[in-house]
């Protein structure tokens, strides 16, 4: 008998070490999750033991966050779109590319107008508010902050009108203007360039001497003629052009392109080419001929030595018309390149 009790005590005692181990664990890990609580909490601790609360977590600023300064930050223009309604903007130049912040805006560029956008919502009375950027070629960014509003007070806007007010608004709140009045990188393929640094430099190359002669193309009494070519120190390459309308009937230049292509290949066989970006084409504003008028232009493209076999080939096409000229340049050409 004495044996049996003996072993049960022996027994019981066992089971309340492991009881007190089994406490012991859950009151440390109470404890540790506690202490998290407390440390991740932005709330007393009487309110995170309520088991419903959903407890908001506090984030720990980072020690080494750069400051946005106001000078880089560029404003909006407020605008509001109507669904049975179309709203036209204006810009200084020709749109290169445009974004939406969500589908509900509706954004095209008409065929023969290609410094306007037309815009309107793609969804009637939407709630909220999204956002619109468009950027053009003489590197302009423009940002749009869109409500929805059935009859807007404005359907048509020209940005070029608005230069004026966005310099005095921007200048009184100390930040960049929308417009493009400040300077932008061009980060493509090739590398980056900076705006300014181009303009500057084909305003030199305008100002540069003629030096290279009876190299270019003609069709229908519309010349064109290669002056110069000039090479900064970015390795961006600066064309000379030289147009001339001798004819009567105005001259409208669309676009300009840049192709490297096979200097001989045989017909009905695909050419191999690649495009040349155009960084710039100075003056940018200026792409209109009077009959019997002149025009200076400068096309500036990255730099590259072209392989054996292959060619420089420039085409400039007219809008809404047929005379679209193309020459083409070897590296006999090229290497006649002055610095800048």
């Amino acid at each position: 008998m004495m044996k049996v009790k003996s072993i049960k005590i022996m027994i019981n005692r066992k089971l309340i070490r492991s009881l007190n181990l089994f406490w012991l664990f859950t009151l440390s890990v109470k404890v540790v999750v506690a202490q998290r609580i407390k440390n991740d909490s932005i709330v007393p601790n009487s309110a995170i033991r309520s088991a419903n609360y959903l407890r908001p977590i506090e984030i720990e600023p980072h020690p080494f966050i750069l400051p946005i300064a106001k000078a880089s930050v560029r404003g909006s223009y407020p605008m509001e779109l109507s669904y049975s309604k179309t709203t036209h903007i204006i810009f200084p130049s020709k749109i290169q590319d445009f974004d939406a912040g969500s589908d509900v805006v509706i954004a095209t560029v008409p065929e023969k107008l290609l410094n306007v956008l037309r815009v309107k919502s793609d969804t009637k009375g939407f709630a909220g508010e999204t956002n619109m950027t468009v950027f053009t070629e003489d590197g302009g960014l423009f940002s749009f902050l869109i409500r929805y509003n059935e009859n807007p007070a404005v359907f048509n806007i020209n940005i070029s009108n608005n230069m004026a007010a966005d310099g005095q608004a921007t200048t009184s709140m100390g930040i960049g203007q929308s417009s493009n009045n400040s300077p932008n990188v061009y980060v493509m393929e090739e590398g980056n360039y900076l705006e300014e640094s181009l303009k500057a430099s084909s305003l030199e190359v305008l100002v540069r001497k003629d030096y290279i002669r009876q190299v270019g193309a003609r069709k229908s009494d519309l010349n064109i003629l290669l002056r110069g070519i000039f090479l900064d120190e970015n390795n961006v390459l600066y064309l000379k052009l030289d147009m001339k309308n001798k004819s009567l009937m105005p001259y409208q230049i669309d676009f300009i392109k840049v192709f490297v292509r096979d200097k001989n290949h045989i017909r009905r066989m695909a050419a191999q080419e690649k495009e040349i970006s155009v960084l710039m084409d100075y003056p940018v504003s200026i792409t209109h001929l009077n009959g019997l008028q002149s025009l200076e232009k400068v096309i500036a493209i990255p730099y590259s030595t072209l392989s054996d076999g292959k060619i420089l080939e420039i085409e400039i096409y007219e809008k809404a018309g047929g005379r679209h000229l193309k020459f083409h340049l070897g590296n006999d050409i090229l290497i006649k390149a002055k610095r800048l």
